[in-house]
């Protein structure tokens, strides 16, 4: 965040969990009133230089930048602790600059569609909309596939993948019900087996984190005709 003649950089840690636009925005809300980086205007609004959004028309993540004043607009205040306070290194100097925005993680990139740098790359001090330039992964799986040990699927690679599915229709929390329209049998190779093994992945064979344990999951083995 620009303050006095230089930045203050402000790290933001998003918890692991499912996040949509609205609440990485409120996140990163969240970290700059407790680090001071925000004002508040004459009605008692807290003001913040730094929006994220969708933008549905471009199929893209926005990301506005607004110049920070120099000089307290009047009738607005100051937070009490903090970058911004009375006690803080103050607003900027000279000009009323925009905040950057610094991605040093990937994989985050990918979510948001930036890739891993500095937004923008110089110091400006005229209002920024930046959309992204790669489309964004706000959902990062797609899909999951059922795989089993049990099974030699000669029409898939990897060869034990025994269906796959999506969560079409659910929301984050909600019961997850997938149910075949039709069976679609799928041979076993001879032999004798102590143990069967369900694993469930992603599109990308990543393994799927279920927080909820409870799970049940129906095969039906018959006699080859």
């Amino acid at each position: 965040m620009p303050t006095g003649n230089s930045y203050s950089t402000i790290q933001i840690v998003l918890k692991d969990g499912y996040y949509s636009y609205a609440n990485i925005n409120s996140a990163v809300q969240a970290t700059l009133i407790s680090s001071g980086a925000y004002l508040i205007n004459a009605d008692g609004d807290n003001v913040f230089y730094f929006n994220l959004s969708e933008n549905a028309t471009y199929y893209s993540c926005q990301i506005d930048l607004s110049p920070v004043p120099t000089s307290l607009p009047s009738g607005w205040t100051r937070p009490p602790t903090g970058l911004y306070s009375t006690s803080g290194t103050g607003l900027p100097l000279g000009f009323s600059f925009v905040p950057k925005l610094t991605i040093d993680n990937s994989e985050f990139g990918k979510i948001i569609g930036f890739e891993a740098g500095t937004y923008p790359t110089q110091s400006l001090y005229t209002l920024q909309s930046i959309l992204s330039p790669i489309p964004p992964q706000i959902n990062p799986v797609s899909s999951y596939q059922l795989r089993c040990s049990l099974v030699n699927n000669p029409y898939c690679i990897p060869d034990d993948i025994l269906t796959t599915f999506n969560t079409a229709g659910t929301t984050i929390g909600q019961l997850v019900s997938y149910q075949p329209n039709e069976f679609c049998w799928v041979d076993v190779p001879n032999g004798s087996y102590a143990s069967i093994t369900i694993t469930v992945v992603d599109q990308e064979e990543r393994f799927a984190k279920l927080n909820d344990t409870n799970m049940l999951i129906s095969l039906i083995i018959r006699q080859k005709k």
